[in-house]
């Protein structure tokens, strides 16, 4: 158990946490996409992993945008501020436990006299609260060569502090074309996103003592994708982000299939309904299903993994959930759309 523990803490402590609807939770894939969102958004994200393990680890995630508008003969979407809280949990009982809270703000840079490309630049800030429970956990030192584990032995280690807390920032740009309002019957956008989380390398480590200092590496992601309108009612768009922090990397490309469904009376009733394949490379396939009208999005998603952890899972995988809401704001503006968001 102590080694198990041991290695799960330095697992946690090095690298951040991940999502496979990834564009439903904009605000932790790239703080730009703060600014894409003309409307009132509120976001909530679920994801729960190796439940069938001794070390279950589950993150929620809530997140709200407020769009920017410039007010004058016609409305302009300026960009967008945002506020983000995730919280995770892991290990036995719960033991490791990370929770942060971010601001953001974008600005968006109009390229076109149409609004057909635009340029995001966003900015996050806030801070990283991380805790261990250490009553929960046991420890060699604990054991009893006669009665076997006792709780009432104190542990001959320096635990060190339970709780740190340290500032993090995160800086993000995307690129956005939309070329598909020229075409009533066919089209294409797309966009490209650049990101890095962890700029400022803060300390995460729990000891207070000199030279045991833990920073935390930058997290960089690429992302973009296509969306090609093969007919009004079915977009295809293949999609590909990648993500590297110190020596680890992720490779995460696939396509999303949107059916849209007119409404009876106006384009603003329609249903749009998505279904999405995915290989994280080395890791899982990932199967996705969404459900999106003019003001709510639902979507599902669940990881088959196929790395050399699955011996241990028993083939059980990840399982996503997502939902938002909107408050329409900015009527007749050109929307930006990623999946799902």
């Amino acid at each position: 158990m102590f080694c198990g523990a041991l290695l799960l803490f330095n697992t946690i402590t090095a690298q951040d946490p991940h999502f496979s609807q990834y564009y439903a939770n904009p605000l932790y894939l790239n703080p730009a996409m703060t600014g894409l969102d003309s409307d009132v958004y509120f976001g909530l994200n679920y994801r729960s992993q190796w439940k069938s393990l001794d070390l279950p680890f589950e993150i929620a995630q809530f997140s709200i945008i407020h769009p920017i508008m410039e007010r004058g003969s016609q409305f302009k979407h300026r960009g967008g501020v945002g506020m983000s809280l995730y919280h995770e949990a892991a290990g036995e009982s719960n033991n490791f436990q990370t929770s942060s809270y971010t601001f953001s703000g974008a600005y968006n840079l109009f390229l076109k006299d149409d609004a057909s490309q635009m340029i995001s630049v966003g900015l996050q800030g806030g801070f990283i609260t991380k805790r261990i429970n250490f009553n929960n956990l046991r420890w060699g030192s604990q054991y009893d060569p006669f009665i076997g584990f006792d709780a009432n032995i104190t542990p001959s280690l320096d635990l060190g502090t339970e709780r740190t807390t340290f500032p993090v920032i995160h800086a993000g740009v995307i690129w956005y074309f939309d070329q598909s309002k020229r075409r009533l019957r066919s089209g294409v956008s797309g966009f490209i996103g650049f990101a890095a989380s962890n700029l400022n390398q803060p300390d995460e480590s729990f000891l207070q003592e000199p030279g045991t200092e833990s920073p935390l590496p930058v997290l960089y992601k690429a992302h973009g994708g296509l969306n090609f309108k093969m007919s009004p009612q079915i977009t295809l768009s293949p999609n590909v982000l990648y993500m590297r922090q110190h020596n680890s990397q992720q490779l995460n490309t696939g396509v999303y299939l949107t059916y849209q469904v007119m409404g009876p009376r106006s384009r603003a009733n329609k249903l749009k309904m998505q279904l999405g394949t995915w290989y994280r490379f080395d890791d899982a396939f990932i199967i996705s299903l969404g459900l999106k009208t003019r003001n709510m999005s639902f979507g599902f998603s669940y990881d088959l993994n196929n790395s050399s952890l699955r011996q241990f899972t028993g083939g059980s995988g990840a399982v996503e959930a997502s939902i938002s809401y909107r408050i329409i704001k900015g009527k007749g503006l050109r929307r930006f759309s990623t999946p799902l968001l």
